[in-house]
């Protein structure tokens, strides 16, 4: 009898730690696919943020060349006026940095 209730109390035990070791496997299960999904949502994030900033370098780009080549222009159509201008910012930034 004792060693029916042994075995009893045994098989019982056996049962408990294989349930555990089921739910422990499930659960890691679970949080590999949460992972997973995770890194493939950090990805496809990464991936927008670099479009979006090669549109706005892009942008930015274009800008400054529209920038540049009217500033040629105006330079190429009055250059008396450009090259007074030019004196005036640095004479004012002369003026400035003897100041201090």
């Amino acid at each position: 009898m004792a060693d029916e209730a042994d075995t009893k109390s045994s098989n019982k035990m056996h049962q408990g730690v294989d349930k555990a070791a089921q739910s422990a496997h499930d659960a890691i299960d679970k949080a590999s696919q949460i992972s997973g999904s995770s890194e493939e949502k950090l990805a496809e994030i990464a991936r927008e943020m670099r479009e979006q900033a090669d549109k706005l370098s892009a942008k930015a780009s274009d800008v400054s060349k529209r920038s540049t080549q009217a500033a040629c222009d105006y330079t190429k159509n009055h250059p008396v006026k450009s090259l007074g201008l030019a004196f005036a910012a640095g004479a004012i930034v002369t003026a400035l940095l003897r100041r201090h």
